[in-house]
């Protein structure tokens, strides 16, 4: 039987389809490359070491060197010179102090990713594809590369030093460092890759999806076009469920509705003279016309009555007091939640106080939240967050390992003590927890 070992390989993150490096996942994580000034400089503080380990060389091996190279001495004259034994221990002891000079150099670039010039001005080295430690063979390899530039005269190193400057990527990646998948970043400006914290937070910030915007909605308002297309608006809905209000007749177009107006029964038409039942002519079926009005003779006018005496006009009563018009109701205050990187929200309506197991007796009026925390980075009362008007502010209650604001993919550090205000869109470092600001 063939047992079969299923091999798990570690998931490297930020390499794009074709398994290469991606740029833009360092520049999101805040890693920035290192400026050429700055890399010149730390390797001229390299080198301005190295030169002074190699001064008892200079001053006690040298001149006895130069007579015998010049022919001032004999080989025999050379090896039984009074200054021999005193030049042999110069040399020697330049010989030792490089050796140890380059292990170390080595050493410390292949596991901190730094050299004694590279710590002076900032810098790191890490592997361009893991963005941890280049290793010492990589590292070695990259220096005997530059040694193997300087075969050529002047131009040999002179093109490996410059070609940094072609870099097609951006990253300042020299023929040398491709070569070794090494990648020298700034380390004062941007991220720490050795602080693994730090690194630690930006990949779960990076990984972690964004806060979803809400859709614009229509506005109410009356559009300022009056050509366009009118916008349904609330308050142009009647009871009966149709938009707009109805418009009255006009007198001149008015409808009419019903029949005519019936003759009263018994009414005799006068060019008929037959009697009419229920409207219609006794005998027919047609309906009667109406009868034509019949003379009226001349009434005497009657005298006009006595007007009486007109009566006092009542007093105007009080106009009644105007009702006082009621308060405008208060607009509910935004509600602000805490959603951390489990997928847990909190809501922030009161001061609350986060920590493995927060004890509010020194603040009163918050609320204690208790976190889960498997890697036991948060303290026991870690942070204040409490709502204000436009999002939320937080305090660092001297906690171990530290809080952060990030805003805009950048880092922040809290003061312990001191309240920081945050925004919706924020989010929120507590030891190893992230949480983002969202409005409700």
């Amino acid at each position: 039987m063939i047992w079969e070992i299923d091999e798990q390989k570690p998931t490297i993150e930020g390499l794009d389809a074709e398994g290469r490096p991606d740029p833009a996942y360092a520049a999101a994580l805040g890693m920035l490359r290192a400026p050429f000034g700055r890399r010149a400089l730390a390797a001229a503080v390299d080198a301005v070491i190295w030169m002074l380990l190699q001064l008892p060389l200079l001053i006690g091996a040298v001149p006895l060197l130069l007579k015998l190279a010049t022919g001032a001495i004999s080989p025999y004259g050379f090896l039984n010179h009074p200054d021999f034994v005193l030049a042999a221990v110069s040399a020697s002891v330049s010989l030792l102090l490089s050796l140890v000079f380059l292990v170390v150099q080595l050493i410390l670039h292949g596991v901190k990713g730094l050299t004694l010039g590279k710590a002076v001005t900032g810098i790191r080295s890490v592997n361009v594809r893991t963005l941890e430690r280049p290793r010492v063979g990589a590292v070695l390899l990259r220096f005997l590369l530059v040694a193997a530039a300087g075969v050529i005269p002047l131009f040999g190193s002179v093109f490996l030093l410059v070609s940094p400057t072609f870099d097609p990527e951006g990253r300042g990646r020299g023929l040398h460092d491709k070569a070794t998948r090494i990648w020298l970043v700034d380390v004062r400006k941007g991220l720490n890759p050795y602080d693994e914290k730090r690194m630690r937070v930006a990949r779960k910030v990076v990984k972690a999806e964004p806060t979803p915007e809400r859709s614009a909605l229509p506005s109410l308002a009356t559009p300022v076009n009056p050509g366009a297309q009118p916008e349904y608006r609330p308050g142009s809905r009647v009871s009966a469920g149709v938009l707009g209000i109805a418009r009255p007749y006009e007198a001149h177009e008015r409808p009419v509705v019903g029949l005519a107006t019936p003759l009263s029964a018994g009414q005799v038409p006068v060019e008929t003279g037959k009697p009419v039942l229920g409207g219609y002519r006794a005998g027919e079926g047609e309906p009667a016309p109406a009868p034509e009005p019949a003379p009226v003779a001349p009434v005497a006018p009657v005298p006009p009555a006595p007007e009486p005496a007109p009566a006092p006009a009542p007093a105007p009563a009080a106009a009644p007091a105007p009702a006082p018009a009621p308060a405008p109701a208060p607009e509910p205050a935004p509600v602000f939640r805490l959603r951390f990187d489990t997928g847990e929200t909190i809501p922030v309506s009161e001061s609350i106080l986060l920590g493995r197991n927060p004890d509010a007796t020194g603040y009163p009026g918050a609320r204690a939240v208790a976190l889960a925390d498997d890697s036991r980075s948060l303290s026991k009362t870690h942070m204040l967050v409490r709502p204000v008007d436009d999002g939320l502010e937080i305090v660092d209650c001297h906690s171990t390992n530290g809080s952060g604001l990030v805003r805009a993919g950048t880092e922040y550090g809290l003061t312990a003590g001191t309240p920081v205000r945050t925004i919706v869109g924020d989010e929120i470092r507590l030891g190893d927890r992230v949480a983002a600001v969202v409005r409700e």
